[in-house]
Formats: C-alpha cells, sequence, structure tokens
C-alpha cells in the first residue's frame, strides 16, 4: 500500500495540510506529482505500457515514491486522469532521447577530417554515402532500441484507443509537440550538412526540409517497430551496391556491408536531395576547418551573447 498518514489533532502530520482551514500546499502536491510520475516513467522503461493500471501498482509506485495514498488522490482524481497525465510526460521526454546529440556531434567531427574530400563530386558522394550508411545504422541499433524510443512509438501506435476525448486530445498534443520539436532539430542539422557536403534539397521541395526529416526518421522507426516481429529480415546485410548507389570514384571495402536501415535511408536521401551545381568546395572546407561551431541548437537553447 501506499505510505499512511498518520492524523494528531486535527493535522495530518507530513502532508503540509490543515483539516480545520483546508489550507493545500501546492508546492508539497507538485513534489509528490512529480515524485510519482518520475516512478511510474522508470517503471514504464523497465516493464513496457499499457492503457491500464491497477490499484496494486499504484499502490506500489506510490510506496516507491514516497508518496501517500491521500496526497496521490489530491493530485489526480482518478487512475485514467493519472495515467493520462503519465502518458503527457512520456511524451514529452521521448523528444530528448529521439534526436541523438551524439550523432550530431560526431558527424561534424568526422566531416572535418573527409576535407580534401569534397574538392570533387566524387569525393563529396563518397563523404555523404559514409554519413549517412554510419548514421542509419547507429540510428537503427542504438535510437530505436532504446525505452524511451519503445515507449514514444508505443504512445504514438495506440493512443487513439484512449476512451476520454478530452485527455487524448492533450496526449495527442503532447507527442505532437514532441515530434515538432525533433523535426526542428533535425531540420537544422540537414541544412547545415547537405550544404556544406555540397548536396541541396531538389527543387520541387521549395527549400522546405521537413517532409526530408519525416520520411527519413519514418524509415528508421518503421524498421524498428517490425525488428519486433521479423528481426532476421530487419538485421540482414548484403554486400557493397553497385555504382548507382557507390557513385563514381568510390571502391566498396572487400567486406564492407549495408544494412537494411541503411540503404532504406540512402534511398530516401536520393529521392529528395540533388549536388548543388553552385556549391565551392573551398569555402566548405574553410567553414570546417575554421573550428565554427554549426551544430543545431537545442529546442528553447538560448542564442543570445
Amino acid at each position: 500500500m501506499c505510505t499512511t498518514d498518520v492524523e494528531i489533532g486535527g493535522k495530518v502530520q507530513g502532508d503540509g495540510w490543515n483539516r480545520g482551514n483546508s489550507v493545500r500546499s501546492r508546492p508539497a502536491l507538485d513534489d509528490a506529482r512529480m515524485k510519482v510520475l518520475l516512478t511510474a516513467v522508470q517503471h514504464v522503461e523497465t516493464v513496457g505500457i499499457s492503457l491500464g493500471v491497477s490499484q496494486d501498482l499504484i499502490d506500489r509506485i506510490c510506496l516507491e515514491a514516497g508518496v501517500s495514498a491521500k496526497q496521490f488522490g489530491q493530485v489526480w482524481p482518478s487512475a485514467n486522469a493519472f495515467m493520462a497525465d503519465l502518458f503527457c510526460e512520456l511524451a514529452n521526454q521521448a523528444q530528448i532521447d529521439r534526436a541523438d546529440t551524439e550523432t550530431l556531434l560526431t558527424t561534424w567531427q568526422y566531416l572535418s577530417m573527409r576535407t580534401e574530400d569534397l574538392r570533387t563530386p566524387a569525393g563529396r558522394r563518397s563523404v555523404l554515402i559514409d554519413i549517412i550508411r554510419t548514421a542509419a545504422e547507429y540510428n537503427f541499433e542504438v535510437v530505436t532500441a532504446s525505452s524511451k524510443w519503445r515507449t514514444y512509438a508505443a504512445l504514438s501506435t495506440t493512443i487513439m484507443a484512449w476512451p476520454d476525448e478530452a485527455d487524448r486530445s492533450r496526449m495527442l498534443d503532447a507527442l505532437q509537440a514532441s515530434e515538432l520539436s525533433f523535426v526542428e532539430t533535425m531540420e537544422s542539422f540537414y541544412r547545415n550538412v547537405l550544404p556544406t557536403v555540397g548536396y541541396r534539397l531538389k527543387p520541387m521541395f521549395h527549400n522546405d526540409y521537413q517532409p526530408f526529416v519525416v520520411a527519413a526518421a519514418s524509415v528508421i522507426e518503421g524498421l524498428g517497430i517490425v525488428r519486433a516481429t521479423v528481426p532476421a529480415l530487419v538485421g540482414a546485410h548484403f554486400s557493397a551496391p553497385g555504382a548507382v548507389l557507390e557513385g563514381e570514384g568510390r571502391e566498396a571495402a572487400p567486406d564492407e556491408t549495408w544494412s537494411v536501415s541503411a540503404l532504406a535511408f540512402m534511398g530516401v536521401v536520393d529521392a529528395f536531395i540533388e549536388p548543388d551545381p553552385e556549391f565551392v568546395a573551398a569555402e566548405a572546407i574553410s567553414r570546417l576547418s575554421s573550428g565554427v561551431d554549426v551544430t543545431p541548437q537545442s529546442p528553447g537553447a538560448d542564442t543570445s551573447y
């Protein structure tokens, strides 16, 4: 059971409540709310998500969080209200996990070591392919294997079954905010990376990177979802593709193989981008060599000086 209150002389000890004047300690309840949500999030990341919650599970979460049954009831009038709040918190946390900062930073470090390859079309194609192949495989193996991403995917596919329309709308708003935050972060990243390696969006997209971001992410995350049912198919690797994918002048290593995720991601890239005819290699090399920080700011970051 949740921890219980001890009533002495009309006051509930440890709760910050006085039954004589019924004054609620809002900070105490806010603290209790965050403790329960944090504990519940950790529980979901360990055992997975469901659309229901038993009283026994609520009791165990409260006990672990150090929150009383009375406090829980003051924060959430029902188990469904608690679940709606929890799902919104899970959606909010998902945006932190999907745009992997380590991958973004590593890409810039890698580019600084390949500056000479940017001087020729074949070299630029080689750099692009190596970046896409590495990033796609890393994101598939690491990001889609994380507990936060699995929770996000489960929320995205099951939330429409939530019975209460108002709560469902609130949860969808949280998921949308998470999705838009991810799209904005990756849009900024691609706007920096692609021109630096001599590529641009095809004119038909009117310089709008968001459809490209969504399509590319859908490939990786869609494969992440079906991996649970057909792991052998999703995890297959193939020997290096031919000249159409490799590009003129790029020699594949004898033992080089491509994963399904990398091949699919490369297909999206080639559908959306093309070589930039106005690319000036010297400018890109100078930009990379000068150590200018072109890493996209995280959402909400203060960019003032």
